[in-house]
């Protein structure tokens, strides 16, 4: 039996932990909906666990598994819904067992990302522009504040990103270096080369 996101059982079964949902969207002409998403659900202190993104020319359809805390349900639902229109649509749906997250991380190419020297706690929208033209998709994201070597707060990010796609990795790295250059941020790529050949 599926189970109600406006019920009582589910909220109070919630209520003590992060909550965990899917959110589908489907749409079409929108080249920067993945950029949209990781900077809403990074607004909302949500956590975007696995995730799932297909685009056939003009139209796109992904599946999001998302973790976030329950006071912030609400709004972050609500700023998504009020994007809604015949070209944009998402839909929240429970997720029942963990056993969601393993399906959506098959098969997929993987990689860390390390960023030094933030200004501030939200990621800059020129990496997250650079991730999404490259169909990457923000899987885990996580920072620290730290005290940089002039002695200002300073923050430090890690990412995990992952990709359907076949990509040229040390092109990608060029561009996110070329944008760190000019945030005068620090950044670093890694990954496992043999998980990346058997995917390729």
């Amino acid at each position: 039996m599926q189970t109600d996101l406006h019920s009582e059982e589910f909220w109070k079964q919630e209520s003590q932990q992060d909550m965990e949902v899917i959110l589908s969207v489907t749409g079409k002409d929108n080249e920067q909906i993945i950029v949209t998403l990781s900077e809403i659900i990074n607004r909302f202190n949500g956590r975007l666990q696995a995730s799932r993104f297909n685009r056939i020319d003009k139209t796109f359809n992904g599946l999001f598994y998302i973790s976030l805390n329950l006071a912030y349900f609400g709004p972050f639902r609500a700023c998504l819904e009020s994007l809604n229109s015949n070209r944009l649509h998402f839909e929240f749906s429970p997720a029942e067992s963990r056993s969601a997250n393993d399906d959506f991380e098959r098969d997929r190419i993987n990689f860390e990302i390390e960023i030094y020297g933030l200004k501030d706690s939200a990621l800059n929208t020129e990496i997250l522009s650079v991730l999404s033209e490259n169909q990457l998709v923000i899987d885990e994201f996580s920072r620290k504040r730290y005290i940089c070597e002039r002695g200002n707060n300073a923050y430090k990010a890690h990412l995990q990103v992952s990709t359907d796609f076949i990509l040229d990795i040390d092109e990608v790295e060029r561009e996110l270096q070329l944008v760190a250059e000019k945030l005068d941020i620090h950044l670093a790529v890694t990954f496992d080369d043999d998980e990346l050949q058997e995917a390729i």
